[in-house]
Parts: C-alpha cells; sequence; structure tokens
C-alpha cells in the first residue's frame, strides 16, 4: 500500500515551474499585443481626426484681424492689424527722421 502514497516530487516541481514560465510569457505576450494593438488604434485617430471646433474659431478670428467692420454691441471699429502696424511704423519712422534733423541742425547763437 505505500507504493500508490508515494508521490514523485520531482515530476510535480518541474511540471510547477514549466507552469509558471508558461504563464509568465503568456502574460507577456499578450501585454505586448495589447500595447501594439492600442499604438495603431491611436495613430489612427490621429491620423483621421479633425480639429473643426478650433479650425472654426482661428478662422473666425483670423476673418476678424484682417477685415475692417463694427462690432454691433459695442459699436467699436475694427480695423486691420496689418494696416494699423504699417501705420504705426510709418509714424515711427517720420518721428525718427524729425528727431535726427533736429539734432544735426545747427544751432543759432543767443544773442
Amino acid at each position: 500500500m505505500a507504493a500508490y502514497d508515494d508521490l514523485n516530487g520531482k515530476r510535480i516541481a518541474m511540471i510547477s515551474v514549466i507552469s509558471i514560465v508558461v504563464t509568465a510569457v503568456t502574460v507577456l505576450a499578450v501585454q505586448v499585443v495589447y500595447f501594439a494593438l492600442a499604438d495603431l488604434v491611436d495613430t489612427k485617430k490621429i491620423q483621421d481626426s479633425s480639429y473643426t471646433r478650433s479650425n472654426q474659431v482661428l478662422s473666425r478670428q483670423a476673418d476678424e484681424v484682417t477685415s475692417y467692420g463694427v462690432d454691433p454691441d459695442t459699436g467699436n471699429i475694427r480695423v486691420p492689424v496689418g494696416e494699423v502696424m504699417k501705420k504705426m511704423a510709418s509714424e515711427a519712422e517720420k518721428r525718427q527722421n524729425e528727431d535726427q534733423a533736429s539734432l544735426t541742425a545747427p544751432t543759432q547763437p543767443l544773442s
């Protein structure tokens, strides 16, 4: 009867170690596949996405800074930014030329 109660410890240990290794490898493989598919899905979403709401806001803002108009709520007049910048640059250049001319003009002696 003792023959039926004996367990093969070496075989049980070997099967346990092999089972643990197979389980660990399977878990790692599933993680690799999951992250590869998640990256593929994210890449596809980025390629297919469009920023319609943001693009609408940006185009509206671009129209506001490049056109003439009047704000109906406040009555403020809207002038294109480029025009204002050109005017300010010409005024600054004119002022600089006047300052240069005043510095180089001969001074008259006080009598």
